[in-house]
């Protein structure tokens, strides 16, 4: 009975960390398509539109290497998976470049922010 407990603790430790692990590794056209869409694809570069209104929130994904440039601004939090976070302001024109991540995102302004994430492939 104790082993069948113990197996059992396992498995569904072993699914919990697995899901976690899954899902810090997704696609954020895949898991936020209303904000995200892929404009080019190809097998140098993968070019997505991101529009967030106030009070949007990513689900938690990742990108390789990227740039970003600024349509239109506002400000925004990242959260990363070790628990930190930072806020952000965008301004329009603006271009940064970001190493490859795993967070979630949120529109914390009062603006919609309008970005172009250009994810480079090696």
């Amino acid at each position: 009975m104790y082993n069948r407990i113990a197996l059992t603790v396992f498995i569904l430790f072993y699914i919990v960390i697995f899901s976690a692990v899954s899902l810090n590794a997704q696609d954020v056209t895949k898991v936020t398509p209303k904000n995200y869409k892929v404009l080019i694809d190809n097998e140098k570069v993968r070019v997505i539109d991101n529009i967030s209104n106030p009070g949007d929130k990513s689900a938690w994904h990742s990108h390789p290497d990227y740039l970003v440039y600024v349509i239109e601004g506002g400000i925004s939090k990242m959260t990363t998976k070790d628990g930190k976070s930072k806020t952000t302001e965008f301004k329009k024109g603006q271009t940064l470049w970001l190493d490859a991540t795993t967070h979630e995102t949120q529109n914390i302004g009062k603006t919609k922010i309008h970005l172009l994430l250009i994810e480079l492939k090696k």
